[in-house]
This record gives structure tokens, sequence and C-alpha cells, in this order.
């Protein structure tokens, strides 16, 4: 039996629908509790997917790719590379994907990378996600700031 294949392709406009499909998935959670009828919800989560595509565009430009599993669309990673610093925008994968390996696999790349370049590898996390902190503190991210918000992480080179 073939292993499965993880790849990466740069993102389109074309794969807004599966990445918005993306972003309900992982962020639902967060919107569980609004007291909203469906139709609000999807409103809701409609717009913040719409800002948050704007706002990384704008400060991250480029590095935004679609993982793929055998071809087929199962997360993104938002992985900026400046030349003073690779900063780890997002990686996200569709629930049923989580725990296999693949986002590790991907971030030990990006650790690689930014190390070949001689750069800092940086990302931030919510301080309400601990299993996202123990995830990157396994590939070697260590705490570098914190606020009431985010972890700012780091791996130097």
């Amino acid at each position: 039996m073939t292993p499965p294949a993880i790849a990466t392709r740069p993102a389109t406009d074309a794969d807004d629908a599966f990445l918005f499909a993306l972003f309900k998935a992982v962020r639902a959670p967060d919107f569980a509790h609004l007291p909203l009828p469906p139709e609000q919800l999807e409103h809701l989560m409609s717009l913040q997917f719409a800002g948050q595509k704007h706002s990384y565009t704008a400060q991250y430009p480029g590095g935004h790719s679609l993982i793929l599993l055998d071809g087929a669309p199962i997360g993104r990673i938002w992985l900026h590379r400046g030349a003073r610093e690779h900063q780890l925008v997002d990686i996200s994968l569709l629930p049923e994907y989580r725990n296999r390996g693949i986002g590790g696999a991907l971030v030990a790349e990006a650790v690689a990378q930014a190390r070949a370049a001689q750069v800092p590898l940086r990302c931030s996390v919510a301080v309400t996600n601990p299993g996202s902190l123990r995830f990157h503190q396994r590939l070697g991210f260590r705490i570098a700031a914190r606020d009431e918000v985010y972890y700012d992480l780091a791996v130097e080179p």
C-alpha cells in the first residue's frame, strides 16, 4: 500500500469555498456560544473569514498554501518568509485530519527552512489554546513573550 501523499500548493481565490469551510470547521467552537440563528451565524463567520483573509494578505503577502492529501485539500498553511524572520501565520487542518502527523511534518519543515535561512521562525498562539501551545513546543518553539491574549513563540536559527 502506498502511503498518502502530502503536498502544498499556492492558494487562489478559486479556493475560497474550501477555505471558508475550513475556517468554519476550525472556528465553530469560538462562535458556538452566540445565540444567533444559523443564517446570522453564517453571515458573521463570512465577515470574519473575509476580514482575516484581507488582513493576512496585507500583512503577509504570499506564502498562503493549501495542504493536500493525495491531491485533495485538507487544510492550509500560511508561511511568510521575510528576510529577517519567517512567520508561521496559520496552519489549519480539517478536524478529521488532525493528530496524524501532517501538521507536525509541515511545521518541522518550516523550522528547517528558517534554520537554513538562518532566521527565526515566529508564530502566535492564543493563551486559550493549550493544545496548540504544546504542539508548537514539541516542535522546538519557545515562549518569547506573552500578553493577555497571545503567546509569541519563536524557534531561533
